[in-house]
């Protein structure tokens, strides 16, 4: 977390991978956080895909943002994690993802039976997730489009 501070970045991307689970944080200069789940809902429905471009995350901090929109997306998936709801999960994705575009970022590929996407973090490159209806869907994804891998919530245990 402090490298990623240091580097003026935000402290999401290391204390997500520190905690595991579903999670929702409160905002803040300092990771906080407000409730966790073990992330089922996800099983068998999550992928990552490269983009086939590095990302560059600290090169962009200073760009101009839509905090309402991104206040708006977050509000939408923290109801979702609070009422292990995933239909509203990828709505609140769907709209991250409009808030990554509007910041310039390129189009992801639409592929097929995908429900939602996203860019992994703010650097305009690097990893997308894809989340499927079913583990048939993302198996088939997987199978079939280079540079992708699945991926399984999980939660370290104590």
């Amino acid at each position: 977390v402090a490298s990623e501070l240091d580097m003026g970045v935000g402290w999401q991307d290391p204390a997500v991978i520190k905690e595991t689970g579903l999670c929702v944080w409160y905002s803040g200069s300092k990771p906080r956080l407000y409730i966790k789940r073990n992330g089922d809902i996800l099983d068998g429905k999550m992928a990552l895909w490269y983009t086939g471009t590095q990302h560059n995350t600290p090169l962009y901090c200073d760009n101009k943002r839509d905090y309402d929109l991104l206040a708006r997306a977050s509000r939408i998936a923290a109801t979702a994690v609070q009422n292990n709801n995933l239909e509203l999960l990828c709505d609140g994705i769907d709209l991250n993802y409009d808030v990554q575009i509007k910041e310039g970022m390129t189009e992801l590929p639409k592929f097929s039976n995908a429900r939602a996407m996203k860019y992994c973090g703010g650097g305009y490159g690097g990893y997308s997730l894809y989340i499927f209806y079913n583990s048939k869907d993302r198996d088939n994804f997987i199978k079939t489009t280079s540079n992708a891998l699945k991926i399984e919530p999980y939660i370290n245990e104590i």
